[in-house]
């Protein structure tokens, strides 16, 4: 066997024709296919004249030449140093060229080794064998060297760019790879980024629920406050009348029960608690009209950023009532001349009566609106209505009556302070029952005096 590699000269055997040319290659290494090495074709051939000529006839061509004179010292070099074109003679000495083609083929390392067979001219059916057992392709003896070379060059070609479609299949696949790890990546940061938002958004409502409910804590702390100043208020300036009166209704209850009553004596008393009484209802008038002393102050206010201001604050109480609140606020509005701290205090208690009213109701039916708009003679009007049950007519000027109260809880005196502050501000209070739609509260307000400056 020769060594691999081997170089022949050019001899007698392999009919006509010169070398082909080998500049512009494709199997040059200039060209893309080039591989590292050249291409390796390994010739096997039991005659050692015919494997000379072989060689010959291959020699100057961009690829190497290996040669194996038997079968087993075939399959020893392709272990070797995988060629990349096996050129095969049937007539192999030791195991055939078809039982080698088979060996290959049946290995999975060396079944893409492409294998050209040699056979005489007039065996076809050795032709057709080999091609069944997986050769690419037949040459026929006596070989014409343009043939051959050809032929070995077109399968090198296609051997190199199978090679190439592969390499380029397992850089797709390593690309294909990298990006999966990458989207991978970024889809994992992206998930704990909105983890961490949501987490975020979570912590900033709950702020924003606490910083609320102490709104409407200390809302609802001012209100008791100022109502407890109030009761004491009234209290303190009620208890002298009210104790002459009880002294008095004491003493004609004991003058009239005499055997002889002393009716003259039991008359004064009596002239004493109409006394006392008249001065009772003089503190009362005097303690609402304290509300609308100079104490409130005067500046031009948005009405309707006043109901949105109120409507803010006590959004958990409508919350917890059930009750949905629509705004209908006529844009333009002229300036309304108060003090905004008293005209809060009026319009959170109007809509909280609202959402007590509401609160009896289905859930789908618990509505309140807030409405503004231009009144005529330089007012500016609001109104509250409910969807409540509404207010019985003959009850219509008693709810504002301080103590009295429909309610089985509360005091009775959140209308009454409200139209006090509403009238000490030049303004006018009033209730409405319309069938079937609950209660309207109205509120007449004077427009500030430099005229309508636009609002909300």
């Amino acid at each position: 066997m020769a060594a691999p590699r081997s170089r022949a000269q050019v001899a007698e055997g392999v009919q006509g024709g010169d070398a082909l040319d080998a500049r512009a290659d494709p199997l040059s290494s200039g060209s893309r296919l080039a591989r590292a090495r050249p291409p390796l074709v390994l010739i096997v051939d039991g005659d050692p004249e015919s494997r000379g000529l072989l060689a010959a006839a291959l020699s100057g061509q961009p690829f190497d030449v290996a040669e194996a004179g038997d079968g087993e010292a075939a399959l020893q070099q392709i272990r070797c140093e995988e060629p990349d074109l096996v050129l095969l003679d049937a007539a192999v000495p030791g195991l055939s060229g078809f039982e080698i083609c088979r060996r290959l083929k049946d290995d999975p390392a060396t079944h893409e080794i492409p294998v050209l067979f040699m056979t005489a001219l007039a065996d076809a059916a050795g032709r057709a064998r080999g091609l069944e057992l997986g050769a690419v392709d037949c040459v026929a003896r006596p070989l014409v060297r343009e043939e051959l070379v050809a032929r070995v060059r077109a399968q090198l070609a296609a051997r190199a760019a199978v090679r190439a479609l592969s390499d380029m299949h397992e850089e797709l696949a390593r690309a294909r790879a990298s990006l999966e790890l990458e989207v991978a990546r970024r889809t994992e940061a992206l998930r704990a980024e909105i983890q961490r938002l949501e987490r975020t958004i979570a912590l900033s409502r709950a702020a924003e629920g606490e910083a609320q409910a102490a709104r409407e804590e200390l809302a609802a702390l001012s209100r008791v406050s100022a109502m407890r100043a109030l009761a004491a208020s009234i209290a303190h300036e009620l208890n002298q009348p009210l104790a002459a009166i009880l002294s008095n209704a004491q003493a004609a209850q004991r003058l009239l029960a005499r055997t002889s009553p002393d009716v003259v004596e039991a008359r004064a008393a009596l002239d004493d608690i109409a006394a006392d009484d008249r001065r009772a209802a003089e503190i009362i008038r005097r303690m609402r009209a304290r509300l609308g002393e100079g104490e409130l102050g005067a500046a031009a206010l948005d009405l309707n950023e006043l109901v949105r201001e109120v409507r803010r604050l006590l959004a958990g109480a409508a919350l917890r009532a059930g009750a949905t609140v629509r705004l209908e606020l006529a844009p333009g509005l002229p300036r309304v001349r108060g003090d905004g701290a008293a005209l809060q205090l009026v319009l959170g208690n109007l809509l909280v009566n609202a959402f007590e009213a509401v609160s009896c109701r289905p859930p789908e039916a618990r509505r309140v609106v807030v409405r503004t708009h231009a009144g005529g003679e330089g007012r500016v009007e609001l109104s509250v209505t409910d969807s409540g049950e509404g207010v019985p007519a003959g009850d219509l000027e008693r709810i504002f009556e301080p103590f009295f109260t429909t309610k089985a809880r509360g005091l009775g005196v959140g209308l009454a302070i409200s139209r006090s502050i509403v009238e000490a501000h030049g303004g006018r209070l009033w209730a409405e029952r319309v069938p079937g739609e609950g209660a309207t509260l109205r509120c007449a307000l004077p427009a500030w005096d430099d005229g309508a400056r636009p609002a909300g």
